[in-house]
């Protein structure tokens, strides 16, 4: 769905709020300290991140409708619900340059993984209603894998990834030089030993080597976790040129952590290999046999995007997935009218639902709708940043912080159901906290009873902010935790992404 049409989640979510209320008591202030009516109170290095970038094309641009070039059924694909189309499926896929391939309405049997592993190419159906990919067999039971322990615990590695769409890429980094003076967190520019070689509109990305130092900054104090600095780590950012001056480089967007000399920091050309991919219109329906144990999830497993930027997923239906849509070293995604579904299988029906991890950037879920309960419903880990859920609405969502240092990511305007389970967060303990500094939740309404709150937030979820969320008291620590529940009229503005967002395009003007 473009920008600017109004969804049904949406519109559903405004008829809860209309019928239930926020369940807030007294008619309190509406607009947050942090924000103010109109952003008056921010800034790009306060305690409230900018997440205005997240999305395709950094929210600038409309997901396109690009133009059939070919149609699955011309390479022998037939869709009626019992012949294998696996084959027809890579054929298309690999004939394709530049252009959607056609998906008709039809029941297409899928057994075993469609790669795209290069730019342009859509995979479109007619409709979730219409056009619907059957695995009737798990990655497992196609590919078997032994399992395998870590620190006593049983675990099968298609519970972590792997998928039956996998879009793959590199980030053809090509080194620039290091960075030789400091700079602060919301600063706009950099100075580089090589700035010279750079030029306006170039993409780069900046490297900091993590150490135990940088993991306790990171993590606003507290320390990353064992596990999170055993193995040779960075911690990844990119951005585009604005401005070269000699060695000065600026950069479209304020930096999200300070850069210090001795975290090593040096920048590359950031040169992705797979971009303006699209996965459109589509059921991903499984067998529906029910999940396996915890970490023994077998591979009913739908899309994962892993090192690629500008891509995206839309008007799709997950039915009995272990995993629905990840993310892995993803930039500038977006996942949008994304409905998760049960058909046979009942109680916690999978185990992602959506998941973004491995410094997955400013990634956009927005008009989602988690009609089953997923152990993990949305998920963050493993250094993703600035990324965005937005205009979502679930049976009993929680927001699944899963360490490894995920952090400055924004969950907005969401209707999460019943709120018991709202921070259940999970991840191995010698990983750190669950989340790195600043994550933000702004405006989640709820059913009421009782709202699940951050375990210790002070040291799980450093510098955390919670505006708009009723059943909490107020709390408004400059340096800790930020607590404004904004009872009564609810929180203005409803979703601070698109505030941001309409801020900064209106200021760039």
């Amino acid at each position: 769905m473009s920008r600017g049409k109004v969804s049904v989640f949406r519109i559903l979510a405004l008829v809860f709020v209309s019928v239930f209320g926020t369940g807030g008591e007294g008619m309190a202030e509406s607009f947050s300290a942090l924000w103010g009516k109109s952003g008056e109170n921010w800034s790009s290095q306060s305690r409230l991140p900018d997440f205005s970038q997240a999305g395709y094309h950094n929210g600038e641009e409309p997901i396109p409708d690009v133009p059939v070039v070919l149609n699955v059924r011309d390479y022998g694909a037939v869709g009626d619900g019992t012949t294998d189309d696996t084959d027809a499926f890579r054929q298309a896929i690999d004939a394709a340059e530049k252009g959607a391939v056609l998906v008709p309405a039809g029941r297409y049997v899928i057994t075993g993984t469609l790669k795209i592993q290069k730019s342009d190419v859509v995979l479109r159906g007619e409709g979730p209603d219409k056009t619907v990919l059957f695995m009737p067999k798990s990655l497992q039971q196609l590919h078997p894998s032994d399992g395998y322990k870590a620190l006593g615990v049983a675990k099968l590695k298609y519970s972590f990834g792997g998928a039956f769409i996998e879009v793959r890429g590199t980030d053809g980094l090509v080194e620039i030089g290091a960075i030789n003076r400091s700079a602060n967190r919301g600063d706009r520019s950099v100075v580089c030993t090589k700035g010279g070689s750079l030029n306006v509109g170039d993409w780069v990305q900046l490297k900091m080597a993590l150490d135990a130092d940088l993991g306790r900054y990171l993590h606003g104090g507290q320390d990353a976790g064992e596990d999170t600095l055993s193995r040779p780590r960075s911690i990844e950012w990119v951005a585009r040129i604005e401005a070269v001056d000699g060695e000065r480089v600026t950069f479209d967007r304020p930096l999200r952590l300070d850069v210090r000399t001795g975290w090593s920091p040096v920048l590359y050309h950031y040169r992705p290999t797979v971009k303006e991919v699209g996965i459109e219109n589509l059921t991903f329906e499984f067998s529906g046999v029910e999940k396996k144990k915890h970490l023994l999830e077998e591979g009913f497993n739908a899309i994962q995007f892993s090192d690629v930027y500008n891509c995206w997923v839309r008007n799709a239906r997950f039915v009995d997935a272990d995993m629905g849509f990840k993310v892995r070293g993803a930039r500038f995604c977006q996942g949008e009218n994304l409905v998760f579904a049960e058909s046979k299988r009942t109680g916690k029906t999978g185990h992602h639902a959506i998941w973004a991890v491995g410094h997955s950037q400013e990634c956009l879920f927005q008009d989602f709708r988690v009609e089953t309960t997923y152990v993990h419903d949305l998920t963050v880990e493993g250094f993703a940043h600035g990324n965005v859920f937005r205009n979502g609405m679930g049976r009993s969502i929680n927001l699944d912080h899963h360490r490894n240092g995920p952090y400055e990511n924004l969950f907005t305007n969401l209707d999460v159901g019943d709120p018991s389970r709202l921070w259940n967060s999970s991840g191995r303990g010698d990983r750190g906290p669950h989340s790195g500094a600043r994550t933000t939740a702004w405006n989640l309404r709820h059913r009421g009873g009782d709202v699940g709150a951050p375990r210790k937030p002070e040291r799980m979820f450093p510098q955390m902010n919670i505006v708009g969320v009723t059943g909490y008291e107020k709390r408004t620590d400059a340096e800790g935790q930020w607590v404004e529940p904004l009872d009564g009229n609810g929180v203005k503005p409803e979703d601070l992404y698109e505030a941001q967002l309409q801020r900064r395009l209106n200021k760039d003007q």
